[in-house]
């Protein structure tokens, strides 16, 4: 497991209060899956509060729960349609081939590769609306709202990134700067909108002198991805390295109260958050730090699904790939990821296939 601990920012020890320094793997074989569970726990309470003692590895229900993810039957239909970012542009393209069925917004500003760019595409579940974000370098910040038809212009509706749509059509979610005397501050705060009476619930960090770091003043909220409830979501949280965290917008007062995901034996990096409808698990992408913190991971790059209540793993994609984005459909059997900067669908247990180059947000 990655030790931030003994990294550049000292500041990390006021986010990673770890019970685990090393976990001690148990492998669960399950047909041909393997899972690996740590005898200690993995996932952390920020603040300090251990989360209670895992269950065994070798419970029945949860044997089931990972086996059948692991293998998601490929019968639901696949969506006809994908919601992406391509470059500057916001397109809807064939959900089998790839191809650009039509371009719903065009941002010039954002193809030079840097600032500002596009991110965070988003599809609401009747597949009417489109939602997505143009970004600066912890600067201004859009959200911008297009019919998913292309029959009207996008419209700036909100100031933020990162959005996201709950499953249940309801909310928006998406992250916002903390108030703050200084011109540039990052989005570290996170904002749930009822998209129906325009009610709003702001979540940040608190103002306390464990939480007064860079790695929280300074952080951006870059990805953001709505459980299968629609009362909780898990987030990146990035500085110079990446973490995910799970908030219970039910429960959580404020975000030091959210759990960390961690990885059993995996690297301290993980982002790119994407729930699987069906089972509940949590996908997301597993590497160790590349720069300025120290990790001790030695394995390669992974894509995983994680339980993140019993603190087990198991492989989404083959070890190596390195995942920049996924994404579940609502049956929970399609997977979008992308990998290169290539996009490609993956039905149940089949081959992926590639579709179209330089994408670099996709919902579907």
């Amino acid at each position: 497991m990655g030790d931030r601990l003994t990294g550049h920012e000292q500041g990390m020890a006021a986010k990673r209060p770890l019970v685990a320094v090393a976990v001690a793997a148990t492998l669960v074989f399950i047909g041909v899956l393997a899972f690996q569970a740590g005898d200690n726990p993995v996932v952390t309470q920020a603040g300090g509060k251990s989360p209670a003692a895992p269950p065994s590895a070798g419970d029945d229900g949860v044997a089931t729960t990972l086996a059948r993810a692991g293998r998601p039957s490929a019968k639901a239909p696949r969506p006809v349609e994908i919601a992406a970012i391509v470059g500057g542009s916001v397109v809807m393209l064939d959900g089998h081939d790839g191809d650009t069925l039509r371009t719903l917004a065009n941002h010039p500003e954002a193809t030079t590769g840097g600032f500002p760019y596009l991110q965070g595409v988003t599809l609401t579940p009747d597949r009417s609306q489109v939602y997505y974000s143009l970004v600066g370098d912890c600067g201004a910040a859009t959200i911008y709202r297009v019919p998913a038809d292309g029959s009207l212009s996008s419209v700036a509706i909100l100031t933020g990134v990162s959005p996201a749509v709950s499953p249940d059509g309801r909310k928006l979610a998406y992250a916002v700067a903390a108030p703050s005397q200084e011109e540039r501050h990052c989005q570290n705060a996170v904002v749930v909108r009822d998209l129906q009476t325009g009610a709003e619930r702001t979540w940040r960090y608190p103002d306390t002198p464990e939480f007064a770091t860079p790695l929280f003043t300074d952080a951006v909220i870059s990805e953001i991805d709505w459980a299968p409830d629609s009362l909780r979501l898990a987030y990146t949280l990035s500085y110079e390295g990446d973490s995910v965290s799970v908030l219970n917008t039910e429960t959580d007062a404020d975000l030091g109260q959210t759990v960390e995901v961690v990885v059993p034996d995996g690297g301290g990096n993980s982002n790119h958050p994407a729930w699987q409808p069906t089972s509940g698990l949590l996908g997301l992408f597993n590497n160790r730090f590349e720069c300025c913190f120290d990790d001790n991971y030695t394995g390669p790059p992974r894509a995983l699904l994680i339980d993140v209540e019993r603190r087990l793993a198991t492989p989404l994609l083959p070890a190596g790939r390195r995942v920049t984005v996924l994404d579940f459909d609502s049956s929970g059997a399609h997977l979008l990821f992308v990998d290169g900067g290539r996009l490609y669908r993956r039905s149940g247990t089949q081959a992926p296939v590639g579709l179209v180059p330089d994408v670099t947000s996709v919902d579907w």
